[in-house]
């Protein structure tokens, strides 16, 4: 099981998006993301909609479902939800 702030980075990963890129778009620093990846920065709700938004999924489906990320056969990720 990955923490909640893990699966924005790894589903970033997989759609090969940087910090950078989010980051410029939605008004951010890249090294503030950084630190919400790994969970060292708390984020609003607000930026959660943001970030989602650019990721193009929804804020509780990247930040408050049971997930679980597995390495798939063509070493990308692929995000699984467990219900």
């Amino acid at each position: 099981m990955y923490y909640k702030y893990e699966l924005l980075h790894y589903t970033r990963k997989n759609r090969k998006i940087s910090l950078r890129e989010i980051g410029q778009v939605i008004g951010v620093s890249e090294s503030y993301l950084s630190l919400i990846e790994k969970g060292k920065r708390n984020l609003s709700f607000d930026m959660a909609v943001k970030i989602s938004n650019y990721l193009e999924t929804t804020p509780d489906e990247l930040f408050l479902e049971d997930h679980r990320i597995f390495l798939n056969d063509n070493k990308g990720y692929e995000i699984k939800c467990e219900k």
